[in-house]
Parts: C-alpha cells; structure tokens; sequence
C-alpha cells in the first residue's frame, strides 16, 4: 500500500509503511492488521457529530485542508510549515453503541524516512482537543 492510500481506507485491512513516518490509533478492541501506537475510547456522541467535532479541530489547525469526505470517513492533508511537506490524515468515526462513537485516525508523511514525531503530536493533540470537547458538552 502507497503512503497515501485509497480513499476511504479500511482500518481493519491497513498496512502502514515500514518507515516511521507514521501514527495510528484505533478504538480499544478493533480488530486491525496494524498494531495502533495508541487506544481510542468512547464519547457520548453520535458517529457523524463525533466526525464533524474532530473535523472542526483538524480545519482549525494551521495549513489543513479537507480531501475528500465518504460516510463517516474523513481525508485531510496538512502542510509542514517550513517545506510544505505534505502529510495525509484519514479519520473515521465508529459506532461504540447507542449514541456513542469512536475514532480511528490515521496520520502519515508522503515523503520521507522519518518524521520527527510530527504525525504523533499532531494526532494526539487533535485527539486531546476531541475529547475536551466531548467532556465540555
């Protein structure tokens, strides 16, 4: 599989590069072929406003644009701020049961051996700013 991917991406079936340009978290419990980097829990939303919450985040980010968008699965891409280096972010919301949802988001360089942790702050900060969001509801 390219870095970039297909769209949209089926978590379960994911293989990242073997260069460590990347980050992956999925839901507690999901079954995938990729070992996540980290667990994502449950928020007291529905999937598509789960999705529309960690959308606003990653819109506000600086350098961030919208892809593409199918469902309950969105494509992003974000430039470095020095190079413009491209990096793509796909996120999916999941059903975690009644009006409950969960994501799986996964942050990768296009280009590069090695990323200096960019796709690992960059997702865990959106995921912080997610779940404060979530509390704050």
């Amino acid at each position: 599989m390219s870095r970039a991917g297909s769209f949209p991406l089926d978590f379960s079936s994911l293989t990242p590069p073997r260069e460590p340009c990347w980050f992956l978290a999925l839901p507690e419990g999901f079954d995938s072929r990729a070992e996540p980097h980290q667990r994502t829990a449950p928020v007291a939303m529905t999937p598509a406003h789960a999705l529309a919450c960690f959308k606003a985040i990653a819109l506000d980010a600086p350098r961030t644009r919208l892809v593409s968008e199918a469902g309950l699965q969105v494509e992003l891409e974000q430039k470095s701020a020095v190079f413009g280096f491209t990096d793509k972010i796909t996120a999916e919301a999941m059903v975690a049961g009644p009006d409950k949802a969960v994501l799986a988001v996964y942050s990768r360089a296009l280009v590069g051996y090695y990323d200096f942790g960019v796709n690992r702050k960059r997702v865990t900060r959106w995921l912080d700013a997610f779940y404060a969001a979530g509390r704050a509801k």
